[in-house]
């Protein structure tokens, strides 16, 4: 039972690899060029440009509440952008009111110091005069002045001395009480006035104005979104920029499985989509080592490509879009076959060659690829034919 089932699969594999060769879809192969071109997508930019940053002096986001439309031609001193100022009016504000409590309680503070101060210096003068009184008018004769008179007269002067002592501790303890509440009212008048002085140096930067004349440029951040009316940015963040159109380069953006084979000077052609017609020649000045995103939905990668155009041209603006096409490899009188002929096993690569009247597997060894086609570099030779498709079983 066994042999009679390897006999059956073995006619139905030998019947599959038979099928007439009018039937197959053929390949010879002839000697060509394999040429590893990656089409890109990109956009122009200045070398050198001035930034437009969110003013860095202030504290907590900002809102965006006029600016300017993107590619309008600026001149010194033009406004650009403009912030809101309600928070800044209102923390001014604020701390205007609260300066003005604060002083307000120091003038009370210090003049119920003072106040408290007169008093305590009344009663040390009074004690002195008593104490005078006392030692002046003081009889120690008991002829003249009973025992118990003469107790009370001491006892009057020992407690004059006691109350001396106290009125003069007492002035000292004032002196560090008054001082440390003086010392609290100082510390929130200097917290209320930074508060002011950045509310102040806040209003004076609600304004970014142009530094020299040029074209007035948005940058959009990692959502893709450029800066709009109402808009919400923090200190420092850029938002612009002001190029010198003297000097552009192109900026592509490829998908990482493609930029396979970049290198710098490698030959680029490009054309702006708004002039389709124009052929321009470039050369890579870099490639970028780590592929990132460009959009928040889109999950593919890509390498940032910068190249660097032949001729300037008048036709250049910042943004423009560009399509290019970068030759990566380009090998002559090899045999190159399409990647979709191209079979894989565990014992390696193969492909269905046209043997005896049937199709064979045969073994081969791969040179240089580019994204549609391979270079045999084994297994192969001019004038045999291979299936571009695997036989039906």
């Amino acid at each position: 039972m066994r042999f009679l089932l390897v006999v059956i699969l073995s006619a139905f594999g030998l019947s599959a690899c038979s099928q007439p060769e009018e039937q197959a879809a053929l390949l010879t192969l002839q000697p060509s060029t394999l040429t590893h071109q990656i089409q890109a997508e990109g956009e122009l930019f200045a070398v050198n440009a001035i930034s437009i940053n969110a003013p860095q002096n202030t504290r907590g986001p900002r809102f965006i509440a006029e600016l300017m439309p993107e590619y309008s031609a600026v001149n010194p001193g033009d406004l650009v952008i403009r912030f809101d100022a309600t928070q800044l009016e209102r923390t001014r504000r604020e701390a205007n009111n609260a300066l003005a409590g604060v002083q307000a309680d120091q003038t009370f503070k210090s003049t119920q110091q003072q106040a408290e101060l007169n008093n305590i210096g009344l009663d040390q003068r009074l004690v002195l005069q008593e104490f005078a009184f006392a030692d002046r008018f003081s009889i120690d004769d008991v002829q003249i002045r009973s025992r118990l008179e003469i107790l009370d007269s001491l006892q009057n002067k020992e407690f004059l001395g006691e109350k001396k002592a106290y009125l003069n501790w007492q002035q000292q303890s004032f002196s560090a009480r008054s001082q440390g509440e003086l010392d609290l009212l100082k510390l929130q008048k200097g917290q209320q006035q930074g508060l002011l002085e950045q509310a102040e140096t806040g209003l004076a930067a609600l304004e970014v104005r142009a530094p020299h004349q040029g074209i007035l440029l948005y940058d959009a951040n990692w959502r893709g979104e450029k800066p709009e009316v109402g808009r919400m940015v923090f200190p420092g963040e850029k938002l612009g920029s002001i190029p010198d159109l003297s000097l552009q380069h192109v900026k592509l953006f490829i998908i990482e499985q493609e930029a396979v084979g970049l290198a710098v000077e490698q030959a680029v052609q490009f054309r702006l989509t708004a002039y389709p017609e124009q052929v321009l020649q470039g050369r890579i000045l870099s490639v970028g080592q780590v592929a990132q995103s460009r959009e928040r939905r889109d999950p593919r990668r890509y390498i940032e490509v910068i190249v660097a155009p032949a001729e300037q041209q008048p036709s250049f603006l910042p943004g423009a879009k560009v399509r290019a096409t970068i030759v990566a490899n380009s090998v002559s009188d090899v045999l190159a076959i399409p990647l979709q002929a191209i079979f894989n096993d565990q014992q390696g690569q193969y492909v269905w060659q046209w043997q005896a009247g049937r199709l064979q597997r045969q073994r081969i060894t791969l040179g240089a690829k580019s994204l549609t086609h391979a270079e045999i570099s084994a297994g192969l030779a001019a004038g045999d034919r291979i299936s571009l498709l695997p036989p039906e079983l």
